[in-house]
């Protein structure tokens, strides 16, 4: 999770990071996960989860020399890779309203999301809708990184499915753009705080979704690619369970963030071992061809690189490293302005991407 509103979810507790991780609960992984090339290199070593603490072990992490993807070797198994997740933020519920300034702030913004999404709110202040519209970046922020560049739903009512929907933050955000939405999560406890919002939402993978095809309008996938054990069978039955000509929304790290390169072992986008591989920017745009999508586009979140830069500072500093100026404000500037030309170096990889219509 990547906050982006000036927030924190750098948590202490007593588990301490130091603790391994079962040694019957590991697999090895000899050959790239996404393009199964076994040339490699040793990216890094002895990374730590020092951001949620909720994962003993010390990970490896290697750089594949073909499509320059990362993934760890050893990795968790299904079997254990829950031991992972214990305490993470798709456990909290839903914050309410803020108060103070930033009230003022969020007030702004939903009034803005009201006017461009169509997403009804009571504390919706005018003249948000104008005010954030002379701020094209951080618009643009906005846009990807809360409302997933979302579009009004079809006339006929549209269905999303949002895949690893969490506490169903944006499930709920969808509904009140007048979206038919529903969420499918396999975090037990992630689901029972989206069920006690009364949100659409199925525990499981999307396995439970066998039987179904071509049902819905847009599909979601909003950092869970870097998760799962096959990220390529994932994209696959979101192919098949969206109709011709749907949407779909996807996020997930970009292993060559500028933000890797500056802050390396401490980058917020690691998060070992939950996020089993990293993904570079062409490859995944190449593989969603393959798999029958067309239209692909970039889509980019101004508040990234923000949230990137101030949560890894933060990692640095359970980590007990000193900090040079790169990490600073000025780094995160330098880098600001790259991934405005360059979409390669950008901290997320974000696409919206049609499936083909074959239909005359």
């Amino acid at each position: 999770m990547y906050l982006q509103d000036g927030s924190s979810l750098m948590r202490h507790s007593n588990t301490s990071v130091a603790a391994e991780w079962p040694p019957a609960g590991l697999e090895a992984v000899t050959v790239c996960p996404l393009c199964g090339a076994a040339e490699r290199s040793l990216a890094h070593s002895g990374l730590r989860d020092y951001f949620f603490e909720s994962a003993p072990g010390s990970w490896s992490m290697y750089q594949c020399r073909l499509c320059e993807s990362g993934y760890l070797d050893p990795r968790p198994n299904n079997q254990t890779i829950s031991l992972a997740y214990r305490r993470y933020y798709t456990h909290q519920p839903y914050d309410s309203f803020p108060k103070g300034l930033r009230r003022v702030w969020h007030a702004l913004r939903e009034d803005y999301l009201q006017a461009v999404f169509g997403v009804r709110s009571e504390h919706a202040l005018w003249p948000g809708r104008w005010l954030l519209r002379l701020f094209p970046i951080g618009r643009r922020g906005l846009d990807a990184a809360l409302a997933r560049n979302l579009e009004p739903p079809p006339m006929a009512g549209g269905r999303l499915l949002d895949v690893g929907c969490g506490n169903g933050n944006f499930i709920e955000f969808a509904q009140r753009a007048g979206w038919q939405a529903t969420g499918v999560d396999n975090d037990p406890v992630a689901v029972a705080t989206a069920r006690a919002r009364g949100l659409n939402v199925v525990e499981g993978t999307l396995e439970l979704l066998d039987g179904e095809s071509a049902c819905y309008d847009r599909i979601t996938l909003s950092h869970v690619l870097e998760h799962v054990f096959d990220p390529w069978d994932m994209l696959a039955r979101c192919h098949r369970l969206l109709k011709p000509g749907g949407v779909l929304w996807l996020e997930t790290p970009n292993m060559n963030a500028r933000g890797h390169s500056v802050f390396g072992p401490y980058w917020r986008g690691l998060e070992p071992p939950r996020h089993l591989q990293l993904f570079s920017r062409a490859p995944l745009r190449d593989k969603l061809v393959e798999f029958g999508f067309v239209d692909i586009e970039d889509r980019f979140s101004s508040f990234a690189t923000a949230a990137m830069w101030r949560e890894s500072q933060e990692i640095m500093k359970k980590a007990g490293v000193d900090r040079q100026w790169r990490h600073s404000w000025l780094g995160q500037l330098f880098a600001e302005v790259e991934a405005l030309f360059s979409a390669d170096s950008r901290e997320f990889i974000t696409l919206v991407c049609v499936k083909k219509n074959d239909r005359p």
